[in-house]
């Protein structure tokens, strides 16, 4: 999406989103990397039904009387656009917005503004102060006092629904990670836990050290994708035993990625997607899981092909549910390096449950006491002793 020069964010994020009318004129909370779900509308009927409905854990509850739109906000990941999508009933409007310039969405108005940045108020109070004009004047002076008590009592409930929200929880632990939570994702679950998504072993050790350093007292679970592979496996070990499959794979931890074998894998479509819905009850941080089919031949070529790049010498044993390179031969110091810097990597990738790696070392029995002269290749090996590694 291209936008004009004067719509291009430059400030650094995160961002705070006020509120500039409704009941909860004035109040503040900040807007994570993603997408945010506003709910706008009457709280009474929201909740119509008994209780609360099953809205995102990214969202807020905004409560206005009338003329409430819902409304998404997206935040790039390097902050370089915002974009605010308007959910109005059989299509939606999309357009960029300004930092600190009054947003009206329905009858609700707002401003966006970099955290670092302090709140001017002086140009939103005179938007603030026309949009009243085009709200409805109450003829009875009473029906105006019941109406004022039934605003606040909105007012508190939606006050404590965003207090307590995920999203602000969220920021909360995102700021006790500071300069470094770049390296990190904050995930609400579902269970009214949040999951701090670490990349490796080291981040993951840095991060449970954090939480226990900063007194955090919300429930709070560090994962990564190693761990959360073993813990679905032994999952699958009991509840699955025989299914062929790959690995998880948590490029976005939203929506993480099964891989299965598509010559081994015997599940039918609905099989397939009351696994997925399985998997996501066990991952509460996840939105979805998608599963898909990997061949068999790629997984065992890419092996291969690898062997082969790294110039590394193999045999290759086919078994039944699998495939072994036996890694062999006298390897060097680099060479083994390099092999395990391979296999490492394949594993990433494929797992491994169908592709195996197994490195059988052989001793150099000329090293360190063979002298090889001239250009015939010969070998001396002691005094009167030579050795021909080829027939002459």
């Amino acid at each position: 999406m291209e936008t004009s020069k004067e719509k291009t964010i430059t400030s650094p994020g995160p961002y705070i989103v006020r509120l500039l009318n409704s009941s909860l004129n004035g109040c503040e909370f900040p807007l994570l990397t993603g997408r945010t779900l506003f709910v706008v509308g009457q709280s009474d009927a929201l909740t119509a039904s008994g209780q609360l409905p099953d809205i995102p854990a990214d969202s807020f509850f905004i409560p206005l009387d009338h003329g409430g739109v819902n409304f998404e906000i997206q935040v790039d990941t390097d902050a370089t656009e915002i974009i605010l999508h308007e959910l109005k009933e059989g299509n939606s409007e999309s357009r960029s917005v300004q930092l600190n310039t009054p947003i009206q969405v329905g009858e609700l108005l707002i401003l966006i503004r970099p955290e670092s940045e302090p709140w001017v108020p002086e140009q939103p109070e005179k938007l603030e102060t026309s949009a009243k004009k085009n709200e409805p004047r109450f003829k009875n002076g009473i029906v105006a006092a019941l109406a004022g008590f039934f605003i606040l009592g909105i007012g508190t409930v939606g006050t404590l629904w965003i207090l307590n929200s995920p999203q602000r929880q969220a920021a909360e632990l995102d700021s006790l990670l500071g300069q470094e939570k770049e390296r990190f994702q904050v995930l609400p679950g579902r269970d009214k836990m949040l999951y701090v998504a670490a990349q490796n072993e080291r981040d993951t050790l840095w991060a449970r050290q954090v939480l226990a350093r900063g007194d955090y007292d919300k429930n709070a679970r560090v994962i990564n994708e190693n761990e959360e592979n073993k813990r679905i496996s032994t999952w699958l070990d009991t509840y699955y035993p025989q299914l062929a499959y790959y690995r998880l794979h948590f490029d976005e931890p939203r929506k993480p990625v099964f891989w299965l074998s598509r010559q081994r894998n015997t599940m039918s479509k609905k099989e397939l997607e009351v696994l997925s819905q399985k998997l996501r009850a066990l991952m509460p941080y996840a939105d979805s899981v998608n599963i898909t089919l990997m061949d068999d031949v790629t997984a065992a070529g890419q092996a291969e092909a690898g062997l082969k790049q790294q110039a590394l010498p193999y045999s290759r044993r086919n078994h039944k549910g699998g495939v072994t390179f036996v890694i062999q031969g006298a390897l060097d110091d680099v060479e083994i390096l390099r092999a395990r810097q391979f296999v490492d990597s394949y594993y990433r990738t494929w797992g491994g449950r169908y592709v195996q790696f197994a490195i059988e070392l052989k001793d150099d029995w000329l090293k360190g006491r063979s002298f090889q002269y001239g250009a015939e290749g010969y070998i001396k090996m002691s005094p009167g002793h030579w050795y021909f590694p080829s027939p002459l």
